[in-house]
């Protein structure tokens, strides 16, 4: 070798990432982006930001809607919007007692 090197390609693992419509009930996570634009603004003017904790209540296959909770209010969200807004999910939780 004459001492040229091969750049190190980096793959960020974001297999954690899911549409919030994806989540199961009981599961949480952050929001990371909202991809529909009238829908991100209508959260924001609810108080929705990205960074929020967000936990599915309840998310039955069999309806066109999802019950989730974010800054402890509950909301009513359909799931083909809630395929646009991309979370990263809570695989563990610290509690300081």
């Amino acid at each position: 070798m004459t001492g040229a090197r091969t750049p190190i390609k980096l793959i960020e693992n974001q297999s954690h990432l899911r549409p919030l419509d994806k989540l199961n009930a009981g599961e949480r996570a952050y929001i990371v982006d909202m991809k529909n634009t009238l829908l991100c603004e209508k959260l924001f003017e609810m108080g929705v930001f990205p960074g929020d904790l967000v936990e599915v209540k309840e998310n039955n296959a069999n309806h066109s809607c999802m019950i989730v909770s974010i800054n402890n209010q509950s909301f009513m969200i359909y799931k083909i919007a809630a395929q646009t807004i991309v979370t990263n999910v809570v695989h563990f939780q610290f509690a300081l007692n």
